[in-house]
């Protein structure tokens, strides 16, 4: 699937105006959560020219999400994955700077862990209780944990380094919207007639947001 530049989501880093190509390539899922390692390595990190280059990289396991060998190029990344490129001792992770898609160039350590935000609790038989994580992730886990808490996973072994819960005073990033890349912290809740919204302190003021727009990441 593509769109024309200029009808592309705010948060992609690239050039709304036609210059050039007047497609990119778009995730299968919404747009707003993501982008494809086409675009990533194409246009953004410019390691490859066309698809066909970004697919030999892929095909050939040139190109790891998360410390997983990925083969489709149009793969969607989301926010926190990285970007392993070990033949170029190359480690990536997307994050939004200045409500935008931004590929912030790490270790292959920091590499090991992403942050992610916990959609879902299943009970799946006695005593044991399945984490539904916002990337498609099913994880059974022991500890107490809540939906909307996120967790630090490590990406090499697929278990949680910890659990990070929704909770007053806890550090928050905005991942979609008008704020979004802003950090603050949580300080309190607005109930509403369906579910309710939080009451985020960011650096210039005070907003109150959707559950969906914000991920905890301390």
């Amino acid at each position: 699937m593509h769109i024309k530049k200029y009808t592309m989501p705010r948060a992609w880093p690239i050039p709304r105006k036609p210059q050039g190509k007047q497609y990119v390539a778009v995730p299968s899922h919404a747009t707003s959560k993501g982008i494809s390692l086409l675009f990533v390595l194409r246009d953004i990190l410019k390691l490859a020219r066309t698809r066909k280059e970004v697919r030999y990289m892929t095909l050939n396991g040139l190109v790891k999400v998360n410390n997983q060998i990925r083969a489709d190029e149009n793969f969607p990344l989301q926010v926190f994955d990285s970007i392993n490129l070990e033949k170029a001792n190359l480690n990536y992770r997307l994050e939004i700077v200045n409500k935008k898609y931004s590929l912030q160039e790490i270790s292959a350590k920091e590499a090991e862990t992403k942050i992610v935000k916990i959609t879902g609790k299943t009970i799946i038989g006695k005593g044991k209780v399945q984490m539904n994580l916002d990337d498609g992730q099913n994880i059974l886990f022991t500890k107490a944990f809540s939906v909307g808490d996120s967790v630090i996973l490590n990406t090499k072994t697929g278990k949680v380094d910890s659990v990070l819960p929704l909770k007053k005073d806890a550090k928050i990033e905005v991942i979609l919207g008008k704020h979004a890349g802003e950090k603050g912290k949580l300080v309190g809740f607005e109930e509403l007639t369906r579910g309710k919204n939080y009451i985020v302190k960011l650096e210039k003021s005070e907003v109150s947001l959707p559950y969906k727009t914000i991920l905890v990441i301390a």
